[in-house]
């Protein structure tokens, strides 16, 4: 049934609150609304007050779902963010395929030296021991339970002081085994696989604490043999030739190591390797350069120290100059310098020192001073120290 506006006469639906045509109140809906009064309210030239409509009636199931929508709405899109601003897995998989990218042929080969025995000359096809000399007689008994050696055959030197000598003929499985004058008890080393993984950890590269900043990963990285010699799963040949390898262990057939190594993040992927290093260097020379200029010479010096000894100790992976070495005679007295992954020994006394390895130059550091010496690689077994006349050439002897 149509109800009628009694301000213009317009004809509305039932039920409806307000006239479609002025807007004015209907009947239906001030008897709906008894609390205001209409004719009380003043009237003007311009016509007759509007009322606010009525709210319209919502459901309160409709509400619930709705505010459990944007809740799922918000938690889900917080959830999407964290896993966008979060890094990718440090897994030892992915970690092993950048160490592979970032390393090649001459990274392995630095490490296989390190199964390269030479106290003795194995180029040679004899080799004469003292009748006394207990110590060479042991280490090639040893090679002849190994097949590399024939037993030995006692011979007179000669000579106005003759004297006695057992001499070892090398047999032909030598010469698999042997690479210039050195013993390899294996053809090559490999990456075998990424253990102990940390958790991220944000380093500055500025001296002052501030940004710009780098995600590293620490972690130890396998090394293992390639191809080990058969003879030394026996027990005896074993145990002296561990006793001329430092840092391997022989486990299930082949030979292990461990080294520490940092992976960081670039491009949002985890990075390592000699190029990467590299430019991280720049990018701490760069912060270092851009850093706070009131901060005073002492406190940068004094930081940036820190920070260069704390960045060497995590990548002195592969440090080249690991061993011992060689040189000539200087105002007659030879030069022989051993070094460890953390010390310099030389003329029987050890002194803790930091490297700083950049390509084929390794900065040598005492720590507590700031005196350094740089060692250029001429080639895996030949490093030159100084420059001009006063160039000492150095030879790897182990």
């Amino acid at each position: 049934m149509a109800i009628f506006c009694t301000k213009c006469g317009t004809s509305n639906e039932d039920g409806a609150g307000f006239c479609d045509n002025c807007g004015a109140p209907l009947r239906a809906a001030l008897a709906k609304t008894p609390d205001i009064d209409v004719t009380s309210q003043p009237s003007t030239a311009a016509g007759p007050i509007v009322l606010p409509r009525p709210a319209t009636n919502i459901n309160p199931k409709k509400i619930i779902y709705a505010a459990a929508g944007l809740a799922i709405v918000l938690v889900l899109g917080g959830s999407a963010m964290y896993f966008i601003l979060q890094p990718p897995a440090a897994t030892p998989s992915t970690l092993l395929a950048a160490v592979k990218a970032g390393y090649g042929k001459e990274t392995t080969d630095r490490f296989k030296r390190e199964l390269c025995i030479s106290n003795i000359d194995y180029s040679k096809s004899t080799f004469n021991a003292g009748e006394n000399d207990r110590r060479t007689q042991a280490w090639l008994n040893a090679l002849v339970t190994a097949g590399l050696y024939s037993p030995p055959v006692a011979i007179n030197s000669g000579g106005f002081f003759a004297q006695t000598l057992l001499q070892y003929v090398a047999t032909p499985e030598l010469e698999k085994y042997r690479q210039g004058g050195k013993l390899c008890v294996a053809k090559d080393v490999e990456f075998a696989g990424v253990t102990d993984i940390g958790k991220p950890v944000e380093e500055y590269l500025a001296q002052n604490g501030k940004p710009p900043t780098v995600l590293l990963v620490k972690t130890k990285l396998l090394l293992q043999s390639v191809n080990t010699a058969p003879w030394m799963e026996t027990s005896e040949v074993r145990d002296a030739v561990m006793a001329n390898i430092d840092g391997w262990e022989y486990k299930d057939k082949v030979l292990q190591k461990q080294v520490e190594e940092v992976f960081g993040l670039k491009d949002n992927k985890w990075t390592t390797g000699i190029a990467y290093k590299g430019m991280l260097e720049k990018q701490i020379k760069n912060a270092r350069s851009g850093s706070d200029e009131k901060e005073s010479n002492v406190q940068a010096k004094s930081n940036a120290g820190s920070f260069g000894s704390r960045l060497s100790s995590l990548f002195t992976f592969g440090n080249p100059l690991k061993g011992t070495w060689r040189g000539e005679a200087i105002f007659g007295i030879p030069i022989k310098l051993t070094f460890t992954s953390d010390a310099m020994e030389t003329n029987g006394q050890s002194i803790s020192v930091d490297f700083a390895v950049d390509g084929k130059r390794v900065k040598v550091t005492p720590k507590g001073t700031n005196t350094s010496t740089v060692f250029l690689l001429e080639d895996p077994d030949t490093v030159s120290m100084g420059e001009g006349e006063y160039r000492v050439m150095l030879k790897r002897v182990k």
